[in-house]
């Protein structure tokens, strides 16, 4: 891991788990000081478990503008943000004339919560430093049924960076849209998944939270890179 990172502080929602915890240990890797927030005290201190650089844990609802302005009172210079938090969208997951209005107000959690922490850490970015968001490829190519909201809600978050990388600019605001990963979100049809990728996929792999985490540290990193959305998705997108 090469050492662009080292001595800066990166703020991770969503660290306890799957691309989250992926970032934390390569950041800390390379020398990052991590602020790790997430909502379990409990699962943070696992997830930091075995990583031998110093980081910072929050348990916090990225929902709770309060709690987290508590949270990141301490740090007044953040080099990089980055929001991998998943708010269960696969609860969600079902035909429309089965969705009612909750569904659609939960729909809306993940870009609460994203917009809650960026506002409460706009003023403490350093102007060379980014903010990267994680969204589903769902807005890309959602299946057949079901997946009408989290196409919605996948879509809205690429909309909300672009226009940030415009206001926060030099900031550098980006998204990185994946695939199906391998994460705990998947821990109740993970074997299904897993074969279903392996055999459908133009990768024949199911998607890793280090595969994801590599083109967030990638974001972080270029200097020219703002404004934009990447896909990792394995193909899914083309097929």
């Amino acid at each position: 891991m090469e050492r662009k990172l080292e001595g800066q502080t990166i703020v991770v929602v969503g660290a306890s788990s799957g691309v989250g915890r992926a970032v934390v240990e390569v950041a800390a890797a390379g020398g990052a000081k991590v602020v790790m927030l997430s909502r379990s005290a409990d699962k943070l201190a696992a997830a930091a478990e075995g990583i031998e650089s110093v980081t910072y844990r929050h348990p916090v609802d990225m929902r709770n503008a309060k709690d987290v302005e508590a949270a990141l009172s301490a740090y007044d210079c953040i080099d990089h943000l980055v929001l991998t938090a998943v708010a269960d969208e696969n609860a969600r997951a079902k035909p429309i004339i089965e969705l009612d209005g909750e569904d659609l107000e939960r729909s809306f959690d993940k870009l609460r919560g994203y917009f809650t922490v960026i506002k409460a850490t706009a003023s403490r970015l350093l102007s060379t430093g980014s903010v990267t968001m994680m969204c589903g490829a769902a807005a890309l190519r959602p299946p057949a049924t079901g997946f009408s909201l989290l196409a919605a809600e996948g879509a809205a978050i690429p909309g909300m960076a672009r226009a940030l990388a415009r206001e926060l600019s030099p900031v550098r605001v980006n998204v990185i849209m994946a695939g199906v990963v391998d994460t705990p979100i998947h821990d109740n049809d993970r074997e299904a998944i897993a074969s279903w990728a392996e055999t459908s996929l133009p990768t024949r792999r199911f998607g890793q939270p280090s595969d994801i985490a590599d083109a967030i540290i990638f974001a972080m990193g270029n200097p020219y890179f703002t404004g934009a959305t990447l896909t990792i998705d394995g193909g899914l997108s083309i097929t």
